[in-house]
């Protein structure tokens, strides 16, 4: 028996180590494929604001960031500024302190690193999701890119994981969904309302307390960040930009396309959040309800871009925990398999092919709802089979 044990743990042992050795390989070849073009990906933006950071200049510096960047490879005619708030900072700090290409390889290890340590906390207890939980398009497309996305995710992971036990610390890992704020606006409302109804304002001040210490490390390399930021936004003019998402579409359909019409999916989204909330007050969970709340969320965000879709994960890694009805899977599969598709075709991401992805995979999630006898929090139905 003894033998037949020590035999078995061998074997896992060698799996184990292969499934790594595997793992890292594949790894290396990616991140060895990427940093050749750094310079190229959403990356760059950070890497170049980080090196000015570093040396106490405004990391916001238009001319100054193009030609860090053309420096490192890039072929730009106007300079690729990264919109991430001042707080955003301390995290691609740390990007300026090497070249190019290892800081590259070393975000991308990283991002995935956030990615794999998010989907594990957002199933808990449950069992292993399917493996498109896994290979989701928007996590590809953010490590391609080198997008701060995927860490939207653990932020909002850490928090729905650690709200329960320790409301403090979920509120300070709220900070990292603030790096993007206007795709968590149907959060931020109802935080404030059941804080206020709960009388628990502990993730309020963890989150204040982040946001602090966060403009602290900005502030102490650039006196003048904020002044800054606002200059090089206004100078963007993001909102005469095409994005390819679901209000941006809805505003491209009424003539003159007025900048308000973009805004409204929002505006009403908030208001119907609140309402969502407080006729779920009392059995209230982030885990699930919360969920359910950031994938409407993202849906309706008026500035959205294809990668920020990786939102809809802790929706759909709920989603596969629970009894689906069959061909679920199946059909995220299919869509999953177009999205990632269009990644590995080159096919820019500001291109309206990927205007229907946000809409499908919420109404994929609905439906999946809907089929499992869970929609809006109901139990699950004993007859439903699971996929």
């Amino acid at each position: 028996m003894r033998k037949k044990l020590r035999a078995m743990g061998v074997v896992r042992v060698l799996q184990v180590s292969g499934a790594l050795v595997l793992l890292l390989a594949c790894l290396g070849v990616l991140a060895a494929a990427l940093s050749r073009n750094a310079a190229h990906r959403d990356f760059i933006c950070y890497w170049s604001s980080a090196r000015l950071l570093r040396a106490h200049a405004n990391p916001y510096e238009t001319q100054a960031i193009l030609g860090l960047e053309n420096a490192a490879g890039g072929t730009y005619h106007e300079p690729f500024i990264m919109r991430n708030p001042p707080w955003a900072l301390f995290l691609i700090a740390p990007l300026g302190f090497f070249p190019a290409p290892v800081a590259g390889f070393l975000w991308l290890v990283t991002l995935i690193g956030a990615a794999l340590l998010s989907i594990r906390m957002l199933r808990g207890e449950a069992e292993k999701p399917p493996l498109v939980v896994y290979l989701f398009a928007p996590i590809l497309g953010c490590a391609m890119a080198g997008q701060t996305s995927i860490f939207l995710l653990l932020g909002i992971a850490l928090f729905f994981r650690c709200y329960e036990r320790r409301p403090f610390w979920a509120g300070v890992a709220l900070v990292l969904p603030a790096m993007k704020p206007h795709l968590f606006l149907l959060l931020w409302p109802v935080l404030l309302v059941h804080s206020w109804r709960t009388k628990q304002f502990r993730a309020l001040a963890g989150l204040a307390a982040g946001l602090v210490a966060a403009m602290g490390v900005a502030l102490l390399f650039d006196p003048h960040v904020w002044a800054h930021y606002l200059a090089a936004m206004r100078a963007e003019h993001i909102e005469g930009q095409y994005l390819p998402n679901i209000p941006c579409s809805l505003r491209a359909l009424v003539p003159g396309h007025p900048a308000w019409v973009q805004g409204v999916p929002a505006m009403l989204g908030m208001l119907l959040s609140v309402r969502f909330y407080w006729r779920r007050r009392d059995r209230w969970d982030w885990r699930r309800e919360g969920a359910q709340l950031l994938a409407i969320s993202v849906a309706v965000s008026p500035y959205s871009w294809p990668f920020d879709q990786l939102l809809y994960l802790p929706a759909v890694v709920d989603m596969c925990s629970a009894r689906l009805a069959r061909g679920m899977v199946p059909a995220l599969v299919v869509l999953n398999g177009i999205g990632l598709l269009l990644l590995l075709t080159m096919m820019p991401l500001s291109s309206p092919a990927y205007a229907w992805t946000g809409a499908a995979c919420l109404v994929w999630f609905l439906w999946a709802r809907r089929q499992a006898g869970l929609a809006w929090g109901m139990q699950p139905r004993s007859d439903m089979a699971t996929a």
